[in-house]
C-alpha cells in the first residue's frame, strides 16, 4: 500500500518484528527482511522500495574464511543509524559477519553491502576444482568469506557501489559510482573510487590560504 497509510501500517507491523524500529522511520513498499529479529533501525530513517536486508547467523558447516577486522557490528546483526536513507533496490547482508551503518549515511539506489558471501575457491586448497561458486551445491563444495562491515557517520555511497566483507570506513567519507570496496580499514574523510577502490583524495578539503582574503572587498 503506497502513501502515508501504507507507511503507518508497515511501521506498526515491523515494530513488533524487528529488534528495534525508531521514531519517524519509514519502511517503503516491497522491503524484505530476513531474520528481522537481528535488525535495528534508529530514528528518522528511510528504507526505500525493494530493499533487501539479510541478517542472522550461519549454522552450516561450509568452509569459511573469516576476516578479523575491528568493527562496531555484532555477529549476524544489521544496525542502521538515525537520519539514514537506504536507496531503492539496495542489498545489505549482515549474515554472520554483521553490518553497522552509522548516523547520517545515505545509499544511492542499487548499493550492495556484504558481510558474508560466497568465495571463488578454497583458500586452504586453491587447486581444488570441486569448489563451486553457488548456493545450490552440497555444502562441502561451497567456500565462504565472512567479515564485519562498519560505516561510521556521514558517509555517502553512490549508485551501484559494492562493499565486500571486512571493511571499516571512517566517518565523513564517500564511495564513488560503481566502486568495489575490498576488505581493509579506510581513514575518515576519504573519497574512494575504482575497482578495487582506493583513496583517491580527501572528501572535504580546506580552502587554500588566502582565498578568503582575495574575496573580501
Amino acid at each position: 500500500m503506497p502513501g502515508a497509510a501504507g507507511f503507518r501500517l508497515r511501521s506498526n507491523y515491523w515494530k513488533r518484528r524487528l529488534k528495534h524500529l525508531g521514531r519517524k522511520t519509514r519502511i517503503d513498499c516491497g522491503v524484505y527482511f530476513q531474520s528481522p529479529e537481528y535488525v535495528s533501525i534508529a530514528d528518522n530513517s528511510w528504507i526505500d522500495r525493494g530493499v533487501m536486508i539479510l541478517a542472522g547467523r550461519d549454522r552450516s558447516a561450509r568452509r569459511t574464511k573469516k576476516l578479523e577486522v575491528l568493527s562496531f557490528a555484532r555477529p549476524g546483526e544489521v544496525h542502521i543509524g538515525s537520519n539514514v536513507h537506504i536507496g531503492a533496490f539496495s542489498i545489505i547482508s549482515g549474515i554472520e559477519g554483521g553490518v553497522h551503518i552509522g548516523d547520517d549515511c545515505t545509499f544511492s539506489p542499487s548499493v550492495k553491502v556484504y558481510a558474508f558471501s560466497h568465495h571463488f575457491r578454497f583458500d586452504d586448497d586453491p587447486g581444488d576444482r570441486s569448489c563451486s561458486f553457488g548456493s545450490m551445491v552440497e555444502h562441502e563444495r561451497q567456500s565462504m568469506v565472512c567479515g564485519p562491515v562498519t560505516l561510521e557517520g556521514n558517509i555517502g555511497v553512490a549508485i551501484n557501489a559494492v562493499i565486500l566483507p571486512g571493511v571499516w570506513l571512517g566517518r565523513d567519507s564517500f564511495i564513488a559510482i560503481g566502486s568495489v570496496v575490498k576488505s581493509g580499514r579506510y581513514e575518515e574523510n576519504s573519497l574512494l573510487s575504482g575497482s578495487p577502490a582506493v583513496r583517491a583524495a580527501a572528501r572535504f578539503r580546506s580552502k587554500p590560504s588566502g582565498v578568503a582574503a582575495q574575496n573580501t572587498p
